[in-house]
């Protein structure tokens, strides 16, 4: 009874369906492969080069089982009209900090007063709202958790996903620069209430005691850190590459939820034709 829907990804869940063969190359790997086959004698380092990009140009694009998953939950959520909740007491904390951490951010990097921005956005293959809508870059904050999550020593960007959810949000507010701002906040209450509580209980208590409740809070708020141990930054360009081969993900997704969706509503008999 339900016509196919129209598949786009949020940004936040591209990574999701990026796994399995990438795409195609980038024109400097389309140009280093030419140079490579022109070559009338190649060292062996060479030979596999040019086999991992001859492979890279003629692979196929396919799903991974994770995509698949990820689209048969998301063809779930079109078909029956329900939404799957996930949460978590990492990602409360996170949802709970949000406006304490975008004013952190803004202190330490000098913007002055800003706001989230609400704006969400979407063209034919995307939809998504970043977390801040600068004029030259667009900005995503992720709470850690603790120190022990927080990505003190990490010279890269530790999550993909990440990458491309960024990668997102630049193609849709059209900028070139984007950021990811690691901050360490203090819990609040209910969350240091809440871990406090889960402790005793795994300790056999029933209730939680004074000292408890101290070490949980000492363990989940950093007054005592400075500013300068408490974001972690990073700052990355806008790759068309990238963008495009999200694109054409987009693409072949549509082809396996057209592919299904068909074929489980026609056992159905619900299928409009």
């Amino acid at each position: 009874m339900k016509p196919t829907p129209l598949f786009k990804i949020r940004c936040s869940q591209i990574g999701q369906i990026m796994g399995g063969a990438f795409g195609k190359p980038t024109e400097k790997q389309l140009q280093l492969l030419s140079e490579l086959e022109a070559k009338p004698k190649r060292t062996a380092k060479q030979d596999e080069t040019l086999a991992e990009l001859i492979e890279k140009r003629d692979a196929k694009p396919t799903l991974q089982a994770g995509a698949k998953t990820y689209l048969q939950t998301w063809m779930k959520e079109q078909l029956y009209s329900r939404t799957k909740e996930f949460s978590n007491q990492y990602t409360a904390k996170g949802i709970l900090c949000e406006p304490q951490a975008i004013q952190f951010v803004a202190d330490v990097m000098g913007y002055g007063l800003i706001e989230k921005n609400t704006e969400r956005l979407e063209d034919e293959w995307m939809t998504g709202e970043c977390d801040l809508n600068l004029s030259d870059i667009v900005e995503d904050i992720k709470n850690s958790w603790d120190v022990f999550t927080f990505p003190l020593f990490a010279t890269e960007l530790p999550e993909k996903d990440y990458y491309y959810q960024l990668q997102g949000y630049m193609n849709l507010f059209g900028k070139n620069k984007a950021a990811v701002n690691y901050c360490l906040i203090d819990a609040p209450e209910e969350i240091i209430d809440q871990v406090a509580r889960s402790v005793s209980y795994k300790a056999g208590n029933t209730e939680v005691d004074f000292d408890l409740y101290e070490e949980v809070r000492a363990k989940m708020t950093f007054s005592d850190i400075p500013n300068e141990l408490k974001l972690k930054r990073f700052e990355f360009d806008r790759d068309e590459s990238v963008i495009q081969a999200i694109k054409d993900r987009v693409e072949l997704c549509r082809v396996y939820v057209n592919e299904e969706w068909e074929r489980v509503l026609s056992a159905s008999k619900l299928l409009t034709k």
